[in-house]
């Protein structure tokens, strides 16, 4: 399944995480894809700031590639959000020193997947980020089309 939503304002890019949100569960892989200003870190900051059971300052690992956060996910659940930046990240090999192996049992959001090389992660969802020459945003979301089909603003 692959369908693209516009994300016209700041708004909807935070709606879209609020629904996105609502429907991660423990395990659960997403990946942000797309180039630098197209509105990945700020989705990011949106979904952590939706699961966050208190008001959380949500930084870019950029520098320090990895920032964990405790969440708690629809239905009650807890467990930890690994946010992954793998701008910086020059060869696969280096993501066993940052604790990917781990991630996969909470939830990881990874920024600049084509990083991972042919790592074979259990992606749940990929997300794509266009920033268009006129400015416009919008998010192409591939994943199961029985859990993520009707997702959207």
């Amino acid at each position: 399944m692959s369908q693209t939503i516009p994300l016209l304002s700041l708004a909807d890019t935070q709606k879209f995480a609020e629904n996105l949100a609502a429907r991660l569960s423990c395990g659960d892989v997403v990946t942000l894809a797309g180039d630098l200003g197209a509105g990945k870190t700020t989705f990011a900051q949106f979904l952590i700031q939706a699961l966050s059971p208190q008001p959380v300052e949500v930084t870019s690992p950029t520098f320090t590639i990895l920032q964990t956060y405790q969440v708690t996910l629809a239905g009650g659940a807890t467990c930890e959000l690994y946010h992954y930046d793998l701008y910086r990240i020059e060869h696969p090999s280096a993501l066993l020193e940052l604790g990917i192996e781990d991630a996969l049992s909470q939830v990881a959001l990874i920024e600049w997947p084509e990083r991972l090389g042919e790592s074979r992660l259990p992606i749940a969802l990929a997300l794509s980020f266009t920033l268009a020459d006129d400015g416009a945003r919008s998010v192409t979301v591939q994943g199961d089309p029985k859990r993520w089909s009707d997702i959207a603003l």
